[in-house]
């Protein structure tokens, strides 16, 4: 049974997911409203009624979804929630994405920016959010 994953960090990068989850396909890619992108040491979205974040839907399996439960930390690091899908994928059942549960200092790795960097083009995103939230990484907090 296939069900819906929303990624907006590193598993935007199409070679990742691939490693991560063989077979997994991507279904679409959306502006997800209400959530803006910060970046600490890692990824995360937090909840923001005046924002929006560029996210991947991709179509997974349960063993895809033990499989990034596991690359995730779930649920130490990051949790797994349920949310309602924006348009153009309204009236799909809803995806999972990944919340961040314990706050991990930044910077990013060097390496890591270089993952979200290529998994927004292999998105066809404006680099810009992005660049925004990387910039922003000193007032994002610890």
């Amino acid at each position: 049974m296939s069900r819906f994953y929303l990624a907006y960090g590193s598993n935007l990068w199409h070679a990742q997911m691939a490693s991560r989850c063989p077979g997994a396909s991507l279904a679409a890619t959306l502006v997800l409203p209400g959530w803006r992108l910060v970046v600490r040491r890692y990824a995360l979205v937090v909840a923001d009624p005046a924002a929006h974040c560029p996210v991947a839907l991709w179509r997974v399996t349960e063993a895809h979804m033990a499989a990034l439960d596991r690359f995730e930390g779930h649920p130490t690091c990051y949790r797994r929630d349920r949310i309602a899908l924006p348009a153009p994928a309204q009236g799909e059942a809803g995806a999972w994405i990944y919340h961040d549960v314990s706050c991990r200092a930044g910077p990013p790795p060097a390496a890591y920016v270089a993952r979200l960097r290529d998994g927004y083009r292999d998105c066809g995103f404006d680099l810009a959010p992005l660049e925004a939230a990387l910039a922003a990484w000193p007032a994002a907090g610890p």
